[in-house]
């Protein structure tokens, strides 16, 4: 070996060491990660937001509205298709 190899190798390592120290790599590789996941099994129930409420309010005023309209719907003996 000569020594430009190995101070090559020397500075491969070093690199190489920080590189796996660094948390914005570690960011970039759990995004990668997330994004071959959502291609290979679909994007998770929980990160579609589901049925939750809006914060600002508007959210639980179309909760009643839906509420009250399916209390009269059963009144009249008549409920929703739900599909």
């Amino acid at each position: 070996m000569t020594w430009s190899t190995l101070l090559f190798r020397g500075l491969e390592v070093w690199l190489t060491a920080r590189l796996l120290r660094s948390p914005i790599f570690h960011r970039m590789v759990g995004r990668v990660h997330e994004k071959i996941q959502h291609v290979r099994h679909g994007v998770p129930p929980e990160q579609m937001g589901g049925t939750k409420l809006e914060n600002n309010g508007s959210g639980i005023k179309q909760f009643f509205d839906y509420f009250k309209e399916e209390l009269k719907d059963q009144a009249k003996g008549n409920p929703r298709n739900k599909l």
